[in-house]
Order: structure tokens, then C-alpha cells, then sequence
């Protein structure tokens, strides 16, 4: 399949790891920035009582356990209740299984991050495979991300193993026409080249051959789709011949693909993959030096994904200024982001506005059906040019398009339920603008406040002068400015001082309160975490 890469604005790479230890542990001060940026990169937004309960926690180590400890006990979702009917299923079936993950996405952290990571790392296309198939493709998919998020957290090897034998796969990258004297070469392709290795090793020499994909192919066939949306092995359709690749040779089946992939490309493999988990968790731009520490710790672990995200997230580069709100976010993170963070009350028309703009060109973020076979090229390493692929998720058209839809929830469109009253009683004093305005921006923008480049109001606060509150008086200018935005030109002394949800001056707050999330999350920080 045809592969489309969409470059964008060139980024400064991050400096290289000075300490040969590029995972040293991380020994500097656990605050709420550093338990913040924590929180926004193992889930999908940083709520304030996520980022509560891991500055709590009172180390980096515990917090990182504690995330980790709980993404490994989390159950699988329910299946929805048309699964269990053998009945076909369309494109109905398959927007409920988006809203039902996102649901997922917004209820829990890690376990479904790194689902999504996968599902970026070895995807398939519902739009895709509806034309291959007269099976339920409400089912195909579910089976697939169910394989996926069981195997979120565990081990890569035995991953790659049961994703080609994954009944929507095998449509997708069409291992069910791949049989003896007619070998189908897409699946061992993108088996090296996009789920594996990658073409080149870091040294710049190639890792395979366009011989050993057309060993491989005739290895791998024989398996098909049976009627129960399961693969099965015809050993009519398989070549039983001998075959050659990586150096080895025999008479190798499906499995022994994999055993040999890994045995003789288990370095190459490890640093491939340590580099798309470094773009996803950390910055667009991999580091190298901390790429081959990845890579090392994936070998000892033996492919284990726990014991290396457990090292990464605890790692002092994992916490460099450089890397702390310096990721694009993806239109899923910055929307679920937003409705997490202002604790938004989800109704089923809201999640279908939701998955319908994901799906929409211009946000291009459709769970299920990622562009091609080579996932978003938002959370993929930089392309062939060296461009960051994060860039692809902000445009000059995206822009708008996010901005409006967090405006429609902020001003209850589209049947979106919210007082932000009932976000700042819980974060803040509902009574004091000043804190409300340092509270709730401290709580949105991922980076220091005072590097967030916060508009500039020269006017002095409204009102008597002698009425301010000494606090406000000495604060630093950009936290005078912060509540010179929410207040806009209201008297300090006439915000509610008992906000009661009737009163003209709490209706007016409340207004006021709206706007000021409205500028927030237009911040350029705000599409940043």
C-alpha cells in the first residue's frame, strides 16, 4: 500500500544526552510541573486530581509505579451489546465502537494510550477492509483492538506474533490471498518495514533484502479467513519448500518468521521501535543517544513493554525543560484533553459532534481508520526530509477547527452540559478572581506561566485601587494580567462572593468565566503537552 507523508515547519532537534546513562534516573525536584507533564503524557489530558494524586505521591518513582501498577489491572471494556449477535454490522456499529473508546480513552490512562500506540503502529483501515469482506466489520474491528489493548502492556514479540494472524489484518494487508506459487508480498513488507525493524539500522545499512520479503511471503502462506472472523491455516495454500532469509534457511511456517525476525534482528528491532515510542512519549524529534537506551533496556527486558516505559517515565530526560509541553497534541489528546481538564458532562449528542470532527479532513484523527498502513505521521518519527511529523496535527485549517469545537463546549453547544463554576469550586476559590484566573491557567497550560507569553494589559484594574487585595497588588505581571483577562474591565469587588448560579453578578461571572477558558485554550501553549 501507498504511503503518504505530509511534511510540515523543520524543528530544531533536542541536544543530544550529555551522560553516556541516558535513562539516569531522575533526582530533581518532584513539583506540580513535573507531576503534571507526567500525568499529560500516560493519559489523555491532565486533570487536576490525576496531577493531585501524583504530587502525592511525593517521588517520581511512586507516581510512575502507581500509573503503571494501575494500567495493569485495569479490565477490558465490555464489548457493546450488538457483539454477541452473529448479525452483520456497518458503518453504525463502527462510530459506536469510536465513541466507545473514547469513552475508554477519557475513563482511563496508560493501558489505552498504549493501545493507541499500537493501533498507530501496526493499524488497520475499517474503510479499508468493508470492501474486502462480507464479514461484520463492526466485528473485525473490535476483535482487533481488543487484541491490541490485551496486549497494550505486554510483550512485543508475542504482539507481532498474533497481529498477523488477526483476522483483520490478514484482510487488510491481504495475507488471506497469500498461497503457495502466488505469494502475496504486502504483510512480510510491512512486517520489516513499518512493524519490526524499519529499512535502514541506525548505522545507515539496510536490515533486509527484497528477497528475504519474497522469502517470508512464501512462508507465511496457507492462512486465511475462516467464516467466524478467525484465521485459519489451509496447508493446501502454503509453500512446504524451503526458503532463505535474514541468513537462515528451512523449511520455515508462520511462527518461524517471527523466531527468525527477532533472533537475527533483535537490536535493529529494539531501536526501531525504542524510536516510536521516544516520538510518542516524549518529543518529535528523537534523541539518539536515549533511542539506544531505550533499545538496550527493550533487549534486557526481552521485548517487555513495562520494565522500559517504567525506566523512561522515570528518567531525568523524560523531565528536561526541553521536552516538558514541547509535543503537538493530537486532535484526540487535545479534545478528550479539554473535556477532562474542565470536567465536562459527555452526552451522546457531544460524543458524536466529537467523533465526527476527528473524522473530518481537516482534524484527521478517525480511531479505527488511520490514513494508511504507516499510521499517523502525527506520532511517527520524522519523514524521509527530516520533518517532524507532529507538525501535521496543526495547520492554518486545523486551527479554527479546534478552537471552535472547544468553543462549542465551553458555550454548551452541540449538547454539551458544563457550569465552570462547578470546574473552579473544585480547583480554586469560586470567590476570588485572582486565584480562579492563576488556578484554572496553572491547571490548562502545560509549561510555566510565565513563559506562556500571556497577553499584555497595560489598562489597571477596574474599580477603587484601595479594594484590591494585597495578593493582587504584589503579583508577579503576568498573573495581574491573567486576572485582568478574566475580569475584563469588572470591578475585583463586584465578582460573586458566593456564587449561587442565579444572581445577575454570578450569571455575569459566569460569562466572564467562559470567555476566559475561550482565551486559554487558544493559547499556543494550550496545543501543546
Amino acid at each position: 500500500m501507498d504511503r503518504i507523508h505530509t511534511v510540515g515547519t523543520p524543528l530544531s532537534p533536542l541536544p543530544k544526552s550529555s551522560s553516556p546513562q541516558s535513562l539516569a534516573p531522575y533526582s530533581g525536584a518532584w513539583n506540580r510541573t513535573t507531576a503534571r507533564h507526567l500525568v499529560a503524557r500516560t493519559h489523555f489530558g491532565a486533570l487536576k486530581r490525576d496531577v493531585d494524586r501524583a504530587y502525592n505521591d511525593g517521588s517520581v518513582g511512586a507516581a510512575v509505579d502507581r500509573i503503571v501498577n494501575s494500567a495493569l489491572g485495569v479490565p477490558l471494556p465490555e464489548p457493546p451489546s450488538w457483539y454477541g449477535s452473529n448479525s452483520s454490522t456497518g458503518v453504525n456499529e463502527i462510530y459506536d465502537l469510536q465513541i466507545g473508546w473514547l469513552n475508554a480513552m477519557r475513563s482511563e490512562g496508560l493501558v489505552e494510550k498504549m493501545t493507541l500506540f499500537w493501533h498507530n503502529h501496526m493499524p488497520t483501515q475499517w474503510s479499508i477492509n468493508q470492501n474486502k469482506t462480507s464479514l461484520s466489520i463492526g466485528h473485525l474491528c473490535h476483535d482487533h483492538y481488543k487484541l491490541l489493548r490485551l496486549n497494550a502492556l505486554g510483550n512485543f514479540r508475542e504482539l507481532i506474533r498474533d497481529i498477523g494472524l488477526n483476522a483483520s489484518m490478514l484482510l487488510y494487508l491481504d495475507g488471506y490471498l497469500n498461497e503457495a506459487g502466488a505469494a502475496n508480498e504486502n504483510y512480510a513488507r510491512e512486517l520489516l518495514e513499518l512493524f519490526t525493524m524499519g529499512q535502514y539500522a541506525p548505522d545507515g545499512s539496510e536490515n533486509y533484502s527484497e528477497n528475504d520479503i519474497k522469502e517470508i511471503a512464501r512462508a507465511l502462506t496457507g492462512w486465511v479467513v475462516a467464516s467466524n472472523r478467525t484465521a485459519s491455516f489451509d496447508p493446501q495454500r502454503h509453500d512446504s519448500g524451503t526458503k532463505s532469509f535474514l541468513g537462515q534457511t528451512g523449511t520455515f511456517g508462520y511462527h518461524d518468521v517471527v523466531d527468525v525476525v527477532f533472533a537475527q534482528r533483535a537490536s535493529e528491532i529494539a531501536h526501531f521501535l525504542g524510536r516510536k515510542l521516544y516520538t510518542f512519549f516524549v518529543h518529535a524529534v528523537p534523541d539518539e543517544a536515549v533511542v539506544s537506551a531505550i533499545a538496550s533496556e527493550l533487549i534486557a527486558a526481552d521485548f517487555e513493554i513495562v520494565p522500559v516505559l517504567r525506566k523512561l517515565f522515570k528518567s531525568a530526560h523524560f523531565y528536561r525543560s526541553t521536552v516538558i509541553g514541547a509535543r503537538i497534541k493530537s486532535p484526540v489528546e487535545f479534545l478528550l484533553g479539554f473535556i477532562r481538564e474542565a470536567e465536562v458532562v459527555v452526552t451522546t449528542t457531544l460524543w458524536d459532534r466529537v467523533r465526527d470532527a476527528l473524522a473530518a479532513i481537516n482534524l484527521g484523527e478517525e480511531l479505527l481508520n488511520p490514513p494508511n498502513v504507516a499510521g499517523w505521521p502525527g506520532f511517527n518519527p520524522p519523514d524521509a526530509s527530516g520533518n517532524p511529523g507532529h507538525h501535521t496535527w496543526l495547520t492554518t485549517s486545523t486551527l479554527p477547527d479546534r478552537w471552535k469545537l472547544l468553543g462549542d463546549v465551553i458555550y454548551e453547544r452541540e449538547g454539551a452540559s458544563y457550569d465552570p463554576f462547578e470546574l473552579v469550586s473544585k480547583i480554586s476559590d469560586p470567590s476570588d478572581p485572582f486565584r480562579i484566573a492563576v488556578d484554572l491557567a496553572s491547571a490548562f497550560v502545560p509549561i510555566p506561566l510565565a513563559e506562556t507569553g500571556i497577553r499584555e494589559i497595560e489598562e489597571p484594574f477596574a474599580g477603587d485601587p484601595d479594594l484590591l487585595p494585597s495578593e493582587v497588588k504584589n503579583a508577579p505581571p503576568h498573573e495581574q494580567n491573567l486576572a485582568k483577562i478574566l475580569l475584563d474591565g469588572t470591578p475585583f469587588n463586584e465578582w460573586p462572593s458566593s456564587p449561587d448560579g442565579t444572581s445577575q453578578r454570578t450569571v455575569a461571572a459566569r460569562q466572564l468565566l467562559r470567555a476566559y477558558l475561550t482565551y486559554l485554550v487558544q493559547l499556543p501553549a494550550y496545543q501543546l503537552t
